[in-house]
């Protein structure tokens, strides 16, 4: 119980970005519980911060000899 209540004592932080939601700051999860999905990370989402690069075409193999 001292765990939790230093979490919640951490604070919430706020994001600008997702329409001024709080999240805690500290959040205190246990491994079996987000492997059997009981418990989720409560966290923005997030922003991929790279652009994705065009794909670049292969040039045609050489097909006979010159």
């Amino acid at each position: 119980k001292q765990m939790r209540t230093e979490a919640a004592d951490a604070g919430r932080y706020t994001s600008k970005l997702w329409h001024d939601k709080d999240y805690p700051r500290i959040q205190i999860l246990t491994v079996e519980g987000l492997l059997n999905g009981t418990e989720r990370i409560d966290a923005p989402p997030q922003i991929n911060p790279f652009a994705m690069a065009a794909r670049e075409s292969m040039p045609e193999k050489q097909t006979e000899l010159l």
